[in-house]
């Protein structure tokens, strides 16, 4: 998708511009308190998985306060399905029982993580909560699936679970993908030029599945 080009605005004028910005600061706060609250109930030493987890969302943090201006932004419903699809599995307790010992969570969460990392950088500052249009990205990872971050969290989240397969863990995950699901029809309705980008790109999630 074709956007018009911006003038380009000093690095530390940008940073103050996206601090004082409506709507930034507050998120921000419950974000990173949630983040290090979650890295703080894992036990120490923290596993990889654990200091990945922060890096990433220290870095969706960083894309999120600096991310472009909508053209396009979705109804309250749908920014209280985002917002409560982002942070749900903040509540999940049982993290100090990952360990790097467990070969197969490690593996799944390690791809995970490096999954998650490349689709956030291909959608640098396009990134955010509520569903927007911040301008349709369609390289990298998403050439082959057209939600690739919640694909690698979804795997992240199966990692989790073979670690801890808790009825706890169960639920709040399930409550994740349903909220997940949801989010994602409400996002494809925002952007604009959708419809030939799902012709081109036909699976949502997992290829061949959905």
């Amino acid at each position: 998708m074709t956007t018009a080009t911006q003038p380009s605005m000093p690095i530390r004028r940008r940073l103050i511009r996206a601090l004082i910005k409506p709507g930034n600061t507050l998120p921000a706060f419950v974000w990173l308190f949630l983040v290090f609250n979650q890295a703080l109930n894992s036990g120490f030493p923290p596993s990889s998985s654990t200091i990945g987890l922060v890096v990433i969302n220290g870095t969706a943090l960083v894309l999120f306060m600096i991310r472009r201006d909508a053209s396009k932004v979705g109804n309250p419903l749908e920014g209280l399905l985002a917002i409560s699809g982002t942070f749900v599995e903040s509540f999940l307790k049982d993290a100090g029982q990952l360990s790097n010992a467990q070969l197969l969570p490690t593996l799944l969460q390690a791809v995970a993580l490096l999954g998650w990392a490349a689709s956030l950088a291909t959608l640098g500052r396009s990134f955010g909560i509520v569903p927007a249009d911040r301008g349709l990205v369609q390289h990298g990872p998403y050439r082959f699936v057209r939600h690739p971050i919640y694909a690698f969290e979804a795997l992240f989240s199966v990692g989790y679970l073979a670690a801890v397969p808790t009825t706890r863990s169960f639920v709040i995950i399930g409550v994740w993908c349903l909220l997940q699901a949801l989010r994602v029809f409400r996002e494809e309705r925002i952007l604009a030029g959708y419809d030939e980008y799902r012709r081109q790109v036909r699976w949502r999630l997992i290829p061949f599945v959905w």
